[in-house]
């Protein structure tokens, strides 16, 4: 007979499994044998096996669908502590599905719909008692492996405010509580209390929920202060001005795929799309955890080979509230927003205090806020061959400690290869598909990061000149595309802030970048950025320019393909006294006056270049402000030596569709 002695897989299903089984059993059968019905079972006996002696790999296969009422954690238990004595960890496991079907969900499918009418429309219905009772508000909705739209009002555009908490003062993290919204845009809206008030500025987006709304003045207060600034100025200030809209309004529910959530009477409501015919044909999923898993050890006694594998994850809850400043230091006042890329914000799959883990072919769909999070202490950690789709912010986040932190809480030597990111930032569009925050010498290659609000990818996050812990990470052969949809500012398919010696970008492909206002930037070098190599990268058709620096050091640009942006190809924003940029042996393509743009003049000694090849689709080439040709520049900067103007040959150009191809 199979027990945890003689076998090292445990099998787990909700459907037909028995915390009194054996576990080590797919099937029912004699003498106890079959599945646990629950993962805490089958952990607590690995624990209790690992506090024995008992060291080999144990599998944990999933049968079915498994739905998550609380949050699994990988990790120390003081049960069996207890019971064995000494301190005890779970590494060595390994969780997967059973087959090809198998599914964790961070929610709870919801049955029992009927056909109704709401808002004068025909859709489905449920009552939920939870709801009603206050013990349950979810505020996403998952259809068929998709993200339900929650209402919006207005339906399409946005309201504008009054006035604002801060009136005139403009000064970036002066936030507001409240805003004087414009009496007669809400008249006719009912539920504002259980709305959710969103806006888009610079490059943040922030959401809260309503705390109270005054119809006699329009004084609309939020449940969280905005990160930024807010103002009504919009001739003056077009990135910070209030445009806001709000969500979970009965009276715009109109079109397929919404929801409303009635939260006074505990009703459900929701359209289905055209081509569902029956109920029946329907899984609808209210999530119920923000996260899935935890692989957390402990700074002397990390978890070590925990590998999640050849599964689907699907949902969980976007809900969060910012509380910790750009150094992760925790704040008293809760906020719409962090002040960049949802750094702070939770993963649904959490790696910390960790080392050699993985996730391998596990598809992320529709998680919440961030699918991945590989935090402090965390080394050589895998995620390969995943699919990360419909995501609430990000796709993968790495951090850890900054160079002032004690060296325990350094994250280092990440493998984050041939992934799929895709539709991501759907509920916090500044979102990246991958962010590394003080992490070094990871790996992120190999992916197609597509179809996102905000940067493709972000590394680095330390202002200025200052000491950095992100440094030395390769970011190579990724496919970066349709990156922005008008909604942020200032962003790039590639970004990158402060030092960083070693870091290497290398074989990207990268197009089709678009911004709000401005910013819509293929490679990005923004305050600092320093000691970069960028090689064998294409990059074109971009919003504003292919490559910007704000200002760094000596950031090497060699064997490049930059071809059509909005402004020049390049441009350089702040002037110093030393060299920023060095171009060598690049191809520059454009349709515009010019190839470099800088405010003024002097800037231009930070830009060093040669043996680099220029063509204009227009004629003539012109260097910088539709002036200079590349004889008059050489002669008047001394710059470009063996540089040409020439049509390349290797590479074919589509001028009507601003697209280039490498023969």
């Amino acid at each position: 007979m199979l027990t945890q002695n003689n076998s090292s897989t445990i099998y787990v299903s909700q459907e037909c499994g028995d915390d009194n089984y054996t576990g080590t059993s797919a099937k029912v059968g004699e003498y106890g044998a079959g599945p646990f019905r629950t993962l805490e079972r089958a952990m607590y006996v690995i624990l209790c096996m690992r506090a024995s002696g008992l060291r080999h790999n144990i599998s944990i296969k999933i049968i079915g669908d498994y739905c998550m009422n609380n949050t699994l954690k990988f990790g120390f238990s003081e049960n069996t502590c207890s019971l064995f004595g000494g301190h005890h960890n779970m590494s060595n496991v390994t969780l997967e599905g059973y087959d090809k079907n198998a599914r964790v969900i961070g929610g709870k499918i919801l049955k029992g719909f009927k056909k109704d009418v709401f808002n004068g429309k025909e859709c489905i219905s449920l009552y939920i008692p939870e709801v009603k009772e206050g013990k349950w508000k979810f505020t996403d909705l998952y259809v068929n492996g998709k993200r339900a739209e929650s209402t919006k009002y207005p339906k399409n555009g946005t309201l504008k405010a009054v006035a604002t908490e801060m009136g005139e003062k403009k000064e970036l993290f002066d936030g507001s509580k409240w805003f004087i919204a414009n009496k007669e845009d809400l008249n006719n809206i009912s539920g504002i209390e259980h709305s959710i008030v969103s806006f888009y500025h610079y490059w943040i987006d922030e959401h809260s929920p309503v705390e109270s709304y005054e119809k006699e003045t329009g004084k609309l207060t939020m449940e969280y202060r905005s990160r930024f600034a807010i103002t009504v100025d919009y001739e003056k200030n077009d990135t910070s001005d209030l445009h806001y809209y709000l969500e979970n309004i009965a009276e715009t529910f109109s079109d397929e795929n919404e929801w409303f959530l009635d939260v006074k009477n505990g009703m459900l409501y929701y359209i289905p799309e055209e081509n569902v015919k029956n109920i029946e044909d329907l899984e609808i999923i209210a999530p119920t955890v923000s996260r899935i898993f935890k692989v957390n050890g402990e700074p002397d006694n990390k978890l070590k080979a925990i590998r999640i594998r050849n599964i689907t994850l699907l949902g969980s809850k976007g809900d969060y509230v910012s509380r910790n400043s750009t150094d992760m230091k925790e704040q008293e006042e809760k906020f719409a927003s962090d002040a960049q890329s949802v750094h702070a914000a939770h993963g649904a799959v959490l790696f910390e205090n960790a080392e050699c883990c993985c996730l391998e072919n596990v598809n992320l769909l529709c998680m919440g806020v961030h699918a991945v999070e590989i935090s402090y202490g965390s080394e050589n950690i895998r995620v390969e061959n995943c699919r990360i789709e419909n995501a609430g912010a990000g796709g993968i986040k790495v951090y850890g400690g900054d160079a002032n932190e004690s060296s325990e809480k350094r994250t280092s030597g990440c493998i984050i290869r041939k992934n799929l990111i895709k539709n991501c930032g759907k509920r916090y569009a500044a979102g990246c598909g991958i962010l590394i925050n003080h992490a070094s010498n990871n790996e992120i290659s190999d992916k197609e990061i597509c179809y996102l609000d905000y940067s493709g990818i972000s590394a680095g996050f330390v202002w200025g000149y200052y000491p950095s812990n992100t440094y030395a990470n390769l970011i190579r052969n990724n496919h970066i595309h349709h990156i922005g949809t008008g909604r942020l500012s200032d962003m790039g398919g590639i970004y990158l802030l402060g030092y960083q010696e070693g870091t290497l970008v290398q074989g990207n492909l990268i197009h089709d970048i678009t911004s709000a206002h401005y910013g819509g930037w293929g490679l990005y070098t923004d305050e600092g950025s320093s000691y970069i190599t960028f090689e064998d990268n294409v990059i074109y058709n971009c919003k504003d320019n292919c490559y910007h620096q704000h200002y760094g050091s000596y950031n090497v640009l060699r064997n490049n393909v930059f071809a059509f942006s909005g402004n020049e190809l390049v441009r350089v924003s702040r002037n110093e006294s030393h060299l920023g940029l060095l171009f060598e042996n690049n191809v520059f393509i454009t349709d515009k006056p010019s190839i470099y743009h800088t405010e003024h003049i002097a800037p231009l000694m930070v830009i060093e270049a040669n043996n680099n090849t220029y063509y204009s689709t227009e004629g003539e080439v012109t260097m910088y402000k539709g002036k200079y040709s590349l004889e008059e520049w050489q002669k008047a900067f001394g710059k470009d030596e063996g540089s040409v103007v020439k049509k390349p040959e290797f590479i074919l150009i589509d001028k009507e569709k601003r697209e280039i191809k490498i023969l």
